[in-house]
């Protein structure tokens, strides 16, 4: 199944690049980072170096009124993080505890056709229309190494089979509905209002596979040059997960930090990034990332005294 996927869409970008370049728009954009985590705190304290990635490519091709897309969304690491995941104290992503694991080497193979206001979009392994846009893709998180501790309940239906959408889009509002496979026959609607540039607010909800679980999502977003903002709301019974997220952008310089209360536990992670290179939309620089949590005082004999996990990493990115 992956490979195929992988055969369709290079032959789809193949046959774009070989096209007359005024009626093909080929993309591609992605990010890398190779990463060193250590924890402070348990009485056994765990290290490790992985490499969380991905890679977004396709092409587009106006036509009257119109455009039609072809997008991937994919990913190395199945081969740089561990089978267990990656070391991330107080990350629950299911039965999981303590790590975050990789994400699938295929994320989206979709087509998707605009026609005016409307929009389709179709994909054998794609996003369904709920929820924030994924923290990786998202321009106030793109430049953290590790996941937020929301994940479990924020982010990981964000990949589906078998999904189908159909929207209404303008450039002051969306609103859009689809059906999906997630764990069996699912739904979600989303609405988008964009009411001034760089700033938009979206609502959605779903219920997920066959015991039909309910999601709701809330968000307010903000992306500017310098600065890019996230407020998110998620509710997945019987869990909540609230934040919010903060990257100020300068010439070389990236300060960053993000906030979220889940499971009625408070987890902060501050960030620094200063890019060695950056040109043409594209950067390369060394970082840190720095986790504290609260709640904490009655787990020390399992987590020790102010637990912690500090990340060490390059980056390398396209904007």
């Amino acid at each position: 199944m992956r490979s195929r996927a992988f055969v369709f869409l290079f032959t789809l970008i193949v046959a774009a690049a070989s096209a007359d370049a005024q009626q093909w728009r080929v993309f591609g954009r992605g990010a890398a980072f190779l990463t060193h985590v250590s924890e402070t705190g348990p009485p056994d304290p765990q290290s490790a170096v992985f490499s969380t990635n991905w890679l977004i490519a396709g092409a587009e091709r106006s036509f009257g009124s119109g455009s039609i897309l072809f997008r991937g969304r994919f990913t190395a690491e199945e081969a740089t993080i561990p089978d267990e995941g990656y070391p991330q104290l107080f990350q629950q992503t299911g039965v999981t505890i303590d790590r975050m694991r990789a994400h699938d080497a295929v994320e989206e193979v979709a087509v998707q056709l605009h026609w005016r206001a409307l929009r389709i979009y179709a994909a054998g392994k794609g996003e369904p229309p709920l929820g924030a846009a994924p923290y990786r893709q998202r321009a106030s998180s793109i430049d953290f190494a590790e996941a937020p501790f929301s994940y479990d309940i924020q982010e990981s239906f964000h990949v589906a089979k078998k999904v189908g959408v159909a929207a209404i889009e303008t450039s002051a509002f969306t609103v859009e509905g689809g059906v999906f496979d997630l764990n069996g026959n699912s739904w979600a609607g989303r609405a988008i209002l964009r009411p001034v540039p760089h700033l938009s607010l979206q609502a959605s909800h779903g219920r997920i596979g066959d015991a039909k679980e309910k999601i709701s999502s809330a968000s307010v977003g903000y992306e500017g040059t310098l600065l890019a903002a996230s407020a998110i709301w998620t509710q997945r019974d019987p869990d909540t997960a609230y934040g919010i997220e903060v990257a100020l952008r300068g010439a070389r310089n990236i300060a960053m930090a993000r906030a979220e209360n889940v499971r009625d536990r408070v987890h902060v992670t501050v960030g620094y990034i200063f890019d060695l290179w950056s040109r043409d939309k594209k950067r390369a620089g060394l970082g840190v990332n720095v986790d504290y949590h609260t709640k904490t005082h009655g787990l020390e004999s399992q987590y020790g005294h102010k637990p912690q996990s500090i990340y060490a990493f390059a980056r390398v990115r396209t904007e």
